[in-house]
């Protein structure tokens, strides 16, 4: 695939993989809740006849490749890379409330526990052991346009799951966070679960010893912001980048006691999962 060929493809499409559906649909444009940060009014506007995007928070936009890119983290050889995976291919899509085709919907057939060697040498690759992850993440064989693939899933608390491979990011509906309780009194949030895993292996532990919300996605925050006043003290563990600190800002106006462990532990990194990449085997 090349960058002309990648811009062809519906922006509209790869949202949906991610579990991004839109607010409305009006005059050949979609509105979405900026996927970059939390918010509760659309601002982000894709416009699908040209195929392009723009993000009135921010005052950014442009095309396909430029949000993979953005939202990926990622070069234009990697937003190249994702965006060749087969549920991208088919750039069919509808925006009806009650779809009736299951074109392009991830449906999980099978769950099992996490054995299957390619996803333990992925979490491996990530320095993440299995028995850290064991008790957390599954492995999920899942269909996409009839295709059958293989990734690790990590449960929320709506029973969607969060999927993850070598070459492949993406949730089934709903979108939500993931609760794992342990003692009361402190809560620890993380922005994704791989970081939450990092986390385990950076502190050497397999539990948490406080109770642990994973947003799965910061536009998952608005969800358990009534919740947290149930807390004495918050650590962060959010990423080092625009959105991640705009929730943790968010955060910390509606409880007098958190601690953003982000600028303590990995300042100079964008997540914990880069830091715990960068230390010496």
């Amino acid at each position: 695939m090349n960058c002309q060929e990648a811009k062809k493809i519906p922006i509209t499409h790869y949202l949906a993989t991610k579990g991004i559906q839109p607010k409305t649909v009006k005059n050949g444009s979609a509105w979405y809740n900026s996927p970059f940060r939390n918010e509760t009014t659309p601002s982000f506007k894709v416009d699908r006849q040209n195929n392009i995007w723009y993000d009135f928070g921010t005052g950014t936009g442009g095309n396909l490749l430029d949000l993979v890119m953005n939202f990926e983290k990622t070069s234009v050889t990697g937003a190249l890379m994702i965006l060749q995976r087969p549920e991208l291919s088919n750039t069919r899509f509808s925006f009806s409330q009650q779809q009736n085709s299951k074109s392009n919907t991830i449906e999980i057939k099978h769950l099992q526990p996490l054995q299957n060697r390619a996803l333990v040498q992925y979490l491996n690759s990530r320095k993440i052991s299995q028995s850290k992850a064991v008790n957390y993440v599954q492995e999920a064989y899942y269909q996409v346009n009839e295709k059958q693939y293989f990734a690790l899933a990590f449960r929320n608390d709506l029973n969607g799951h969060e999927l993850r491979n070598k070459y492949f990011k993406g949730s089934t509906s709903p979108k939500a966070p993931t609760t794992i309780k342990s003692t009361p009194g402190a809560l620890n949030i993380f922005e994704g679960f791989i970081d939450f895993l990092s986390a385990l292996e950076y502190f050497n532990t397999r539990k948490p010893k406080f109770d642990t919300i994973v947003l799965n996605s910061v536009t998952n925050l608005d969800t358990i912001l009534n919740t947290l006043n149930d807390y004495l003290q918050i650590s962060l563990y959010l990423d080092n980048d625009d959105t991640g600190q705009q929730a943790a800002e968010t955060i910390k106006k509606v409880h007098p006691k958190v601690k953003d462990f982000s600028k303590i532990i990995y300042p100079k990194f964008n997540d914990f999962n880069d830091f715990l990449l960068s230390r010496p085997a």
